[in-house]
């Protein structure tokens, strides 16, 4: 006679956290014993931002509190405050005006970090670029395009790639004197380049905005480079001037990556018919699918977006030309500094252009190829119910078409005053944001 079965082993818990009580940030709330905490503008799955006001300096702040993902493990709760407490590091570490300044980082009485930063008045590109009555005049759109590349050759001469540069992390403010400022938000998913840097990214994850990311990166978001937010930069500019995305951005995730991955870029000048050739030319170059083919630094790509942009932009160009070149060891292009297309040689300098590497006739199947990789993984997220671990945000995630993903949009540390705008829909995975 056999024996009666044991009883089923258990499965060992997931050890989760959510027994921690949630971080206290109603109005009237003091942080560190000097930011009083006015409002909440702004929540999602990974943190809350609050406005808040500095009593010593009487000085409006905006502060990020890192909350806990719903079902979070301690080793994922440890992982998302390192990479918080990085995206402080990375932002503070840079000088440029086009860069959102971290003021402070420190640890509530209950355990959340949070990360204090400058509060700016404004509306984001997204809202600029759809809320007006027509499209940005073509000055305008390279000024602020302009405005993003000083912020990523800074970031880029200090070893970080952004990685999640879309119109919603390009914040439209008023510098002195009232000109248009550009600000950069959101550094919580850049990648530090340089030797010994941390690397957080998860294998197998997801990094960034599906309709904003470059090729390379959907491939794999740890190896990337300052030429992936270049791409990003071209999108974005491509948007403001078109009111439109140069690719399928408008279908579920598995359409988007491959429409990026094989599509041609719809032809800007058919959206933009006064756009002149050379400016086509110049976004042409920066989308094109091979990072090896695009201009190598933010100042190759400034100087070609240079002769169509306003008087105002000197100032900036001048900046980014006294940048220090980009550091870090992945991309060929940052092995030395990049001249101006205008900038003499040295002397002796070699004259004989590089021969176009012609492509392989294995390109087109290695595309299909990975293409089917990306969808079946993003499928596979979506069955499974599997939520990538980002911390680009803290905006409420929407709900997206099927095989898509939930990834929790850019956050919004600002003050963005009422418009009669279309309801922003920051799609992280399988769109773009345009109005309905």
């Amino acid at each position: 006679m056999g024996t009666a079965p044991g009883p089923r082993p258990q499965e060992e818990p997931r050890n989760l956290v959510s027994i921690r009580p949630p971080p206290r940030l109603g109005p009237g709330t003091m942080i560190g014993d000097k930011y009083r905490i006015e409002c909440e503008i702004g929540r999602g799955g990974f943190g809350v931002v609050v406005r808040a006001i500095h009593l010593t300096l009487d000085q409006r702040v905006a502060i990020k509190v890192l909350t806990e993902g719903e079902g979070s493990t301690e080793a994922e709760w440890a992982e998302d405050a390192a990479r918080f407490h990085r995206e402080a590091k990375a932002t503070a570490a840079l000088r440029s005006e086009h860069v959102v300044r971290v003021l402070d980082v420190d640890v509530l009485e209950s355990g959340y970090p949070y990360i204090v930063m400058e509060f700016l008045g404004g509306k984001t590109l997204h809202e600029l670029t759809y809320g007006a009555p027509g499209p940005l005049k073509l000055e305008d759109a390279v000024d602020y395009a302009i405005q993003v590349l000083a912020a990523l050759a800074d970031a880029h001469g200090a070893g970080i790639v952004h990685r999640d540069l879309k119109p919603a992390n390009v914040f439209l403010s008023t510098g002195f004197g009232g000109a248009p400022l550009v600000k950069v938000l959101d550094f919580g998913v850049s990648r530090m380049v340089g030797a010994g840097s941390q690397r957080l990214t998860r294998t197998g994850a997801i990094v960034g905005t599906l309709a904003y990311m470059a090729p390379e990166q959907m491939l794999d978001a740890r190896r990337v480079d300052g030429r992936a937010d270049l791409w990003s930069a071209a999108v974005v500019l491509y948007e403001s001037l078109a009111r439109a995305h140069p690719f399928n951005a408008h279908a579920s995730g598995p359409a988007v990556v491959s429409s990026i991955l094989s599509d041609p870029v719809a032809p800007l000048r058919e959206r933009r018919p006064d756009l002149p050739s050379a400016l086509e030319a110049a976004i042409l170059r920066m989308l094109d699918k091979s990072p090896d083919r695009r201009f190598a630094t933010a100042a190759e790509a400034a100087a070609a977006l240079a002769p169509f942009a306003s008087p105002r932009s000197r100032p900036v160009l001048d900046e980014i030309r006294r940048a220090p070149p980009p550091s870090g060891p992945a991309a060929p292009g940052f092995v030395s500094v990049r001249r101006a297309p205008n900038e003499p040689r040295p002397q002796g300098a070699r004259t004989k252009p590089r021969a176009a590497k012609r492509a392989s006739p294995m390109f087109g199947f290695l595309i299909a190829f990975v293409t089917s990789v990306i969808v079946l993984g993003l499928m596979a997220a979506f069955v499974f119910h599997v939520k990538p671990r980002y911390l680009s945000g803290v905006a409420p995630a929407v709900s997206l078409p099927s095989a898509s993903l939930e990834v929790a949009p850019a956050a919004s540390t600002l003050a963005t005053p009422a418009l009669p705008l279309p309801a922003q829909s920051p799609v992280d995975a399988g769109g773009v944001d345009e109005p309905p």
